[in-house]
């Protein structure tokens, strides 16, 4: 496996982690509000975490067949989508 789908594979499982504690901050507002913004928010969080658990595995099996032409695109995609995970957590998280 080339080095560059090995830092796609660890890009995403950030995003995953993020994205997983997004929803934990989003469950634990709603146990103590009761808002149903929190609940809706917390869905759409795991419907991103389950992409990203679904980006990983694609990812592997691709390694074993694609090369750089098809993995250094997706580096450049993966990191402006970290970039933007990474502000929206910023963003929540005040």
């Amino acid at each position: 496996m080339e080095i560059i789908w090995i830092t796609n594979i660890t890009i995403i499982s950030i995003d995953l982690i993020i994205f997983s504690i997004i929803a934990y901050n989003f469950i634990k507002r709603y146990r103590e509000t009761g808002a149903k913004l929190f609940a809706q928010f917390f869905g759409f969080s795991m419907i991103f975490a389950l992409e990203n658990a679904l980006t990983i595995y694609i990812y592997y099996d691709f390694s074993k067949f694609l090369g750089k032409d098809v993995s250094l695109p997706l580096l450049g995609i993966n990191l402006i989508g970290l970039i933007a995970i990474l502000m929206l957590y910023k963003y929540l998280s005040q």
